[in-house]
């Protein structure tokens, strides 16, 4: 903490990513100095690799300024003194983001700090874990039912064994539902126990995900009808294409 801030990105021999909260950090050995004028992007790169939300600096591409605000990352420029003075300025709210990307224009710049992210990733995590689980247990709930109420006999009228016919119906009622793809392994699997041929059966999981008409209404709102209209038949095609070429392929071993 107490080294001094590099005033360009490109040749600072260590990068140094800080935790507001807990004072941690990390150094990260920075770009080798034969990458030549290559440095800066590979400084860049290792910036958003680590998660960092903030970059002090000393001058800076107004290029560089650009990528890194489109990806969220807040750009300060013109410090200068070692890393804990700046890092201390920063807190206390002396330093402010610059307001155009042309600044003190050389080439790549210096130094970058910003809060670690992994309690906000395992958190975000656990989010999306719960509530995947309810789905999932709804749809296993799903199965059962289907198993209970739809006789194999009428499952496998509308499911012959025909390549094209299964894969067009397959296609169909996949498309009349929608889920995600966690949600057509367990309906995949179920279809395969209950004797559907695997053309049917990649056909319906392709379409579960990739089309569900459920949410047509939703789409056209958003997108426009002309947009929902011609995606969803593009997806409806591509859907039958790859699910036999899927089964042609698994047949043939490869």
């Amino acid at each position: 903490m107490n080294a001094r801030v590099e005033n360009r990105l490109g040749t600072a021999p260590w990068l140094l990513v800080i935790d507001a909260d807990s004072l941690a950090f990390d150094a990260v050995e920075g770009p080798s100095r034969s990458a030549g004028p290559g440095a800066g992007i590979q400084a860049v790169t290792l910036v958003l690799g680590m998660g960092a939300r903030v970059l002090l600096a000393g001058t800076i591409s107004p290029g560089i300024v650009a990528t890194l605000r489109k990806n969220g990352i807040e750009v300060i420029t013109g410090v200068s003194g070692s890393v804990q003075d700046v890092f201390d300025q920063y807190r206390r709210g002396d330093l402010h983001a610059a307001d155009t990307p042309g600044l003190k224009v050389e080439t790549e710049h210096g130094f970058s700090t910003g809060k670690m992210r992994r309690r906000d990733a395992l958190k975000k995590t656990s989010r999306q874990f719960a509530g995947i689980l309810p789905v999932l247990l709804g749809v296993i709930l799903l199965v059962g039912l289907f198993r209970s109420f739809v006789p194999r006999e009428l499952l496998l009228s509308l499911f012959p064994g025909n390549a094209i016919q299964d894969t067009i119906f397959g296609a169909l009622a996949g498309s009349l539902m929608a889920g995600n793809p966690i949600n057509s392994y367990v309906m995949g699997e179920a279809l395969i126990e209950m004797g559907v041929s695997l053309f049917g059966v990649v056909a319906f999981m392709l379409a579960w995900v990739n089309i569900g008409l459920v949410q047509l209404p939703a789409e056209i709102a958003a997108l426009g009808p002309v947009f929902a209209g011609l995606r969803n038949l593009a997806a409806f095609i591509m859907v039958i294409l790859v699910a036999v070429l899927t089964v042609v392929l698994m047949g043939s071993g490869l």
